[in-house]
């Protein structure tokens, strides 16, 4: 079988993280046995040593056939994710992040979903981890898979739509696309999925989970620029272009104010010692809307203990809403008292 005619790429791009690499690719190596002619892997390496290779070479010895491409520098994450796409073969593309796992049986399900239809992305819905995925897989799940259309799609998934690993995008849709066009936003991601969603008249939500990232295991990027700023013009951009409805951006930047940011500004105010005027400027796009108001700006208006407790009460209500009910207890839980009135006061507000 040629490549051209190949199922699904799974493409990871790496830097200087072989030991997430290798649980990465043993997960993936238990799972591939059955699809070896369907399915093709392809590693894209930043690494300034030779370490990956090494794990690389390691499972090509065993069931996965990799493709190894060692970039000659470090050629930035952008270019290296646009990469993994531009040399994608398979007709879905699966751009994975090198610390992230496949849980029991996901292979199986892509490609039982993929097998049968076409779909412009298929979510795999995902959960965080600390130190183990099996014994921190979340205990409840509701609801059930589902087909979308584009606005239902990107609305459910719009606080989820900047993680990479979480969704297997139809390049055959727009396989004329250069992804290196995007680089630049730390977003080349984004703008691929919403290209493949808007050419697509349905995409498949995975309700139960199916992928494990690790939890605060990014980063050099300023946080709130990236997903405030860059995400916006994005979205602003597909407005422009007739691809999407200004109604469904506000309504996709809304369901970030109340289900995304909340958590962030949580752990900034518990473990980071960071101004929090120089946080509240970069609201500044998104402080004309109605639920800026209602849920983001009391945590900076608040004296400090109210503030925190509205910090929380916001990161709950937002899991509940977005149906991460399990995700929320299992946060929850984490947090003991004594934490939280230890931690509280690094980040005061005067």
């Amino acid at each position: 079988m040629s490549n051209s005619s190949k199922l699904l790429t799974i493409a990871i791009p790496t830097r200087n993280r072989h030991e997430y690499l290798d649980e990465n690719l043993k997960s993936l190596n238990e799972q591939i046995k059955n699809y070896v002619k369907i399915i093709e892997v392809i590693i894209c390496d930043n690494s300034s040593n030779d370490y990956s290779r090494k794990i690389v070479e390691k499972y090509n010895a065993l069931n996965l056939n990799i493709t190894y491409i060692k970039n000659n520098q470090n050629i930035g994450s952008d270019e290296n994710i646009a990469q993994c796409f531009n040399l994608a073969n398979g007709k879905y593309v699966h751009i994975m992040g090198d610390d992230d796992i496949y849980c029991d049986n996901t292979l199986d399900e892509i490609v039982k979903v993929i097998n049968k239809e076409d779909y412009g992305s298929i979510f795999l819905r995902p959960y965080g981890f600390n130190t183990n995925y099996l014994s921190e897989y979340p205990p409840i799940k509701l609801g059930s898979n589902k087909i979308y259309n584009k606005d239902d799609f990107l609305l459910k998934i719009a606080t989820q739509i900047s993680l990479l690993s979480a969704h297997v995008i139809n390049k055959s849709l727009i396989k004329e696309k250069d992804a290196n066009e995007y680089c630049g936003s730390n977003l080349v991601q984004v703008n691929l999925l919403l290209d493949a969603v808007t050419k697509a008249k349905k995409n498949y939500y995975f309700n139960n989970y199916l992928l494990a990232y690790r939890k605060n295991n990014s980063g050099g990027y300023d946080f709130f620029d990236i997903f405030i700023n860059k995400f916006g013009e994005i979205l602003k951009k597909y407005v422009d272009e007739g691809l999407i409805s200004y109604n469904l951006m506000k309504k996709i930047e809304c369901k970030k104010i109340k289900c995304f940011f909340p958590i962030y500004l949580f752990r900034l105010k518990c473990y980071l010692n960071r101004d929090h005027k120089e946080i509240e400027l970069a609201f500044d796009r998104l402080k004309g809307y109605k639920c800026y108001k209602l849920y983001i700006e009391p945590i900076f208006k608040l004296p400090t203990i109210f503030s925190f407790v509205w910090c929380l009460a916001i990161v709950i209500y937002g899991r509940i809403i977005n149906g991460d009910i399990a995700l929320g207890a299992t946060y929850i839980k984490e947090l003991t008292f004594k934490n939280i009135f230890k931690l509280k006061y690094k980040w005061k507000i005067k």
